[in-house]
């Protein structure tokens, strides 16, 4: 049985694979432990990530996509709050050419300062193209984090972007791409001569040394102290976003997973069928449960007609005391994703690459294996679903954020249906 291995370099940068011969492609990441929560300049590790492509791009003497496209492969990158992806898939018989260009993500950054600042124009763009700056999720952010660095977006601001130089870039990058918080996350199918190439690639590199970043996010003061009341935002539609806090030191990634899809996540979720399919209050609902070694938040959002969000969050409240107060069953418990599509991992390289990096290398969930990955999923009762309902699911944890009319929305109203949580 293939699981997850590792190999480290002579320069101490950890590669971690996991082989399944019976696909035809490979998906090589690299991951950096870098984003907006521990950045002192706002929004500079996105401004890595953008430049460290058009540097590789810069290095290759302008190939670089014209080298993709004639190989059939795919380059890219995402920045979130607490690491940077970057990944590189194509045929399995292209590795080499792969494993090279990701490989160029660790040189210096080379670029011209009119190079710099296409690029930060880009950015600039994309800062101004987004809803960032209106939407309920930043405004909800400000109020959940408020006073940490997790209330900032992840592209940054204009304003702080101009300030970013070539030279800050570099001297970030040396920063961020040590030994310590890198690290090679390899699927699909590939040779034990394609790990040797990966690995003599990036010895290549010099890497300074540095501390391992922790993954541990800065707490907000109100933390698990909510006052209950409801914040509101004005526009001219009515959306609402509910926050809950949690303890993820009590808390594993399959308690959370499973929680937040028998709330949000499948055909038959609770929030799903009783306020959309039985009662027509919305048609859709968007979640996130966002992790951390030490917290995280369980997010819904959805919108509503204008006089529907007492009704609306009324039912919201009898949902989660529904879940606080009765065991669910066995059948209730949303585990197929995990278990009995456990196999579907081995036919996406791209999905089993993410999942195992994040929750092994990220959230230390620890499993080497699919198997395992699906008994942590089995191990989790439901009594410990309604245990964590109750220890969840309380006034003192709930930030609820709302956009729409303010002379229409009744905020003290909704504070004592709150209370009855």
């Amino acid at each position: 049985m293939f699981r997850e291995e590792k190999i480290r370099t002579k320069n101490g940068v950890d590669i971690y694979y996991y082989k399944n011969p019976h696909v035809h492609s490979f998906y090589l990441s690299l991951f950096v432990r870098a984003g907006s929560m521990y950045e002192d300049i706002s929004g500079i590790t996105h401004f890595l990530e953008h430049a460290s492509i058009r540097n590789v791009n810069s290095l290759m003497d302008g190939e670089l996509y014209s080298t993709l496209d004639r190989h059939g492969m795919d380059f890219n990158a995402s920045t979130f709050s607490e690491m940077v992806q970057f990944y590189v898939t194509g045929a399995s018989e292209n590795f080499s050419r792969g494993a090279e260009i990701i490989g160029r993500l660790l040189s210096p950054i080379v670029l011209s300062p009119d190079q710099i600042r296409a690029e930060r124009d880009r950015i600039k763009a994309e800062i101004r193209e987004s809803d960032d700056r209106t939407s309920l999720a930043t405004f909800a952010y400000n109020i959940v984090y408020e006073g940490t660095t997790l209330a900032r977006t992840i592209t940054g601001s204009v304003g702080g972007v101009n300030k970013i130089s070539g030279a800050k870039l570099e001297e970030y990058r040396r920063k961020v791409e040590t030994p310590e918080n890198i690290f090679f996350y390899l699927t699909g199918n590939f040779t034990e001569g394609d790990l040797s190439t990966l690995s003599a690639l990036v010895e290549g590199y010099h890497l300074d040394h540095g501390e391992m970043q922790q993954n541990l996010a800065p707490v907000c003061a109100k933390f698990g102290r909510r006052d209950g009341s409801v914040q509101v935002k004005s526009a001219d539609f009515t959306m609402l976003r509910f926050s809950f806090d949690m303890d993820m030191t009590d808390i594993s990634v399959a308690e959370s997973d499973l929680l937040y899809d028998m709330l949000l996540g499948g055909y038959n979720s609770r929030l799903f069928i009783e306020m959309s399919e039985k009662r027509g209050l919305f048609y859709d609902i968007s979640g996130s449960s966002d992790r951390y070694s030490n917290i995280g938040t369980l997010v819904f959002s959805f919108e509503v007609k204008s006089g529907s969000v007492i009704d609306a969050v009324s039912a919201v409240v009898d949902i989660l005391r529904q879940l606080k107060e009765s065991t669910p069953s066995e059948q209730d418990m949303m585990r197929a994703d995990y278990v009995d599509n456990k196999g579907l991992l081995y036919d996406d390289p791209r999905e089993l690459n993410f999942v195992f990096a994040y929750d092994n290398h990220i959230m230390n969930a620890g499993y080497t294996t699919v198997d395992e990955r699906a008994d942590s999923y089995m191990a989790v009762t439901p009594e410990r679903i309604r245990e964590l309902a109750n220890e969840i699911f309380q006034p003192k944890n709930l930030t609820l954020t709302i956009k729409g009319n303010k002379k229409k929305i009744d905020a003290l109203k909704l504070e004592e249906i709150i209370k009855k949580l």
